[in-house]
């Protein structure tokens, strides 16, 4: 009897303890919150971006003559303008590797020109004056791109080099007249291909936008022009060849890498 009653008496004892125990404070602590690791830094995927800059070069005119004497005389006009536009593009960064290839085309306006002009005097007062030159109305690049991802304690950088296919437009012109005379103007525009290649720096200020600085040599091509000037001698052929070193600056937005998988959800850690 008297075992019973202790042994009832402890478990009342031990259940009064627990139920207090229930009710003082938790000391676990809130929940401690992880935030999901940092995205790693790729350059893939698409993105746009704006570019302008300064460039210029030499607008190179030559005539030759098949037959008379057969001689041959080439002229070139130092040319030099900005060029302002838009560009578009996509990097694919190769997973585990710092190559990334990628394609860029852009657009830019320009007021690349060379020009010259003379006066010749005739008898006094007589004198006859001429203007002419050429001018890169707009400029349209189609490029691959090569680079290799670099991580520095500054930031992400893109080291690249590029090359594709060149288009532009270019208007020759040619005005002047006589002192007693009425002037003239003419002027001609052509659209050319020809090829381009450079090097540049990407240099990505967030996840999204990036700044490059880059070099571009632009050659139109040497292209016949005798549609324009039979006027002045059918029996001679003429030829225009226009190129530009052209270094611009840019931004470029960048939509980040479509195909990823999204990101780890974030961690709450329970004690």
């Amino acid at each position: 009897m008297i075992r019973t009653l202790l042994l009832s008496s402890a478990i009342c004892v031990v259940a009064a303890g627990a139920a207090f125990a229930a009710d003082l404070p938790s000391t676990k602590g809130e929940p401690v919150y992880a935030p999901p690791p940092a995205p790693i830094f790729s350059w893939t995927g698409f993105y746009i971006g704006v570019n302008g800059g300064y460039g210029g070069n030499n607008v190179q005119y030559n005539e030759y003559d098949p037959y008379g004497e057969g001689y041959s005389s080439h002229e070139k006009l130092t040319s030099s303008g900005f060029v302002a536009g838009g560009t578009v593009g996509f990097n694919y960064q190769f997973p585990t590797s710092n190559f990334v290839l990628g394609f860029e085309g852009d657009f830019d306006w320009s007021d690349i020109k060379g020009e010259d002009s003379y006066t010749e005097s005739y008898f006094g007062d007589y004198s006859y004056s001429d203007t002419y030159g050429s001018k890169l109305n707009w400029l349209a690049t189609a490029r691959a791109r090569i680079g290799y991802a670099v991580s520095t304690p500054f930031g992400n950088l893109l080291p690249y080099v590029t090359g594709g296919a060149a288009f532009g437009n270019v208007k020759d012109y040619d005005y002047g007249g006589y002192s007693d005379e009425t002037g003239y103007s003419d002027s001609w525009t052509h659209t050319w291909t020809g090829w381009t290649a450079g090097a540049g720096l990407e240099y990505a200020i967030t996840q999204n936008l990036s700044f490059k600085a880059e070099y571009l040599y632009v050659d139109l091509g040497n292209h016949g022009v005798n549609d324009e000037y039979t006027d002045l001698d059918p029996g001679i052929q003429y030829s225009e060849h226009f190129t530009a070193n052209i270094v611009r600056l840019g931004l470029n937005w960048r939509f980040g890498d479509w195909f990823a998988p999204p990101p780890p959800p974030p961690v709450v850690a329970k004690y």
